[in-house]
């Protein structure tokens, strides 16, 4: 998989989705007070079917 900026192949940073888990502190019955931790772990890794876009441009990006 590589994401391609349509405006300018140099550009090499973009944006898409992963999925994380946090550690959160919650009260008695689970409801989220404030997160402990930003990232334990990445659940979903970005893929190809998401909507890339480029960081330096904002350009849709192609993922080929």
């Amino acid at each position: 998989m590589k994401a391609i900026c349509p405006e300018d192949s140099t550009h090499d940073e973009f944006v898409t989705s992963a999925h994380i888990a946090q550690l959160w502190v919650v009260d008695s019955v689970g409801d989220f007070i404030s997160v402990a931790m930003d990232c334990t772990d990445v659940t979903h890794h970005p893929e190809s079917g998401n909507i890339w876009e480029c960081n330096i441009c904002g350009a849709d990006a192609v993922v080929e």
